[in-house]
């Protein structure tokens, strides 16, 4: 339990991150007005993106290791 509790809040760990990041949106939510709605949309673009980049970059990586054996 304390190696967990270090990774995410030791040294601006990923907890806190994650913390501010939620915090981040709600305050889209509340004060710009989005809706839910929109926030998902705006995360699954997030995600299709994030997809688009690491799909290629995955398969360049295995082709990458063929020819270097």
């Amino acid at each position: 339990m304390n190696k967990l509790r270090k990774a995410l809040f030791g040294n601006r760990g990923v907890g806190v991150n994650l913390i501010a990041s939620f915090c981040f949106i709600l305050l889209a939510v509340y004060g710009w007005g989005l809706t839910w709605r929109e926030v998902g949309q705006y995360l699954l673009i997030l995600l299709c993106l994030l997809v688009v980049i690491l799909v290629p970059a995955f398969f360049l990586g295995l082709l990458l290791r063929k020819i270097r054996k």
